[in-house]
């Protein structure tokens, strides 16, 4: 019978130090993207006019990730957004607005909105400090998949109707 103390451990010393020398994802720098996505919300949690609670994050998005974009005008935004529909959105203003701007912005958005966004998944708000090189506009999006009509004509071309 073996005993714990008859039991030899070898280690390669090479290999441990090449694991040891590779980064650690820890070590690893956040890419740009998530850096803005995490200031987003920071600032749509803390430096907001408009009450938003972390819970209100998470009922929005569920377990999905969300796309980030910026934009300096309304019309930017409304380009990005024109062939889509949008499932859920968190819009907010920067470089202190009025709240009439934060309004036009979110009327200019609805009708790209499915029914669901707009029972409860879009949230909106305001920058309460000025903010020199940020865009004016930063949005997280979540989009709904819309098969355009020349994907449906395409998968019915070869239906049933075409007798072999």
């Amino acid at each position: 019978m073996l005993d714990d103390f008859d039991i030899d451990f070898i280690v390669d010393d090479e290999d441990f130090l090449k694991e040891k020398d590779e980064p650690d994802e820890r070590d690893l720098e956040p890419d740009e993207e998530s850096v803005k996505t995490d200031n987003l919300i920071h600032d749509a949690l803390h430096k907001n006019l408009a009450h938003l609670e972390k819970y209100d994050l998470d009922q929005c998005f569920g377990n999905e990730c969300p796309q980030y974009f910026e934009a300096d005008t309304i019309a930017e935004v409304l380009d990005y957004v024109k062939n889509m529909k949008i499932k859920a959105i968190l819009i907010f203003v920067g470089g202190n607005p009025q709240m009439s701007e934060v309004q036009e912005a979110v009327d200019a958005i609805k009708p790209y909105c499915t029914e669901e966004c707009m029972d409860g998944r879009f949230l909106f708000g305001c920058g309460t400090e000025p903010t020199e090189r940020e865009s004016k506009f930063r949005m997280l999006l979540l989009f709904e998949l819309i098969q355009s009509d020349s994907q449906n004509e395409s998968e019915n071309e070869f239906g049933e109707d075409i007798p072999f």
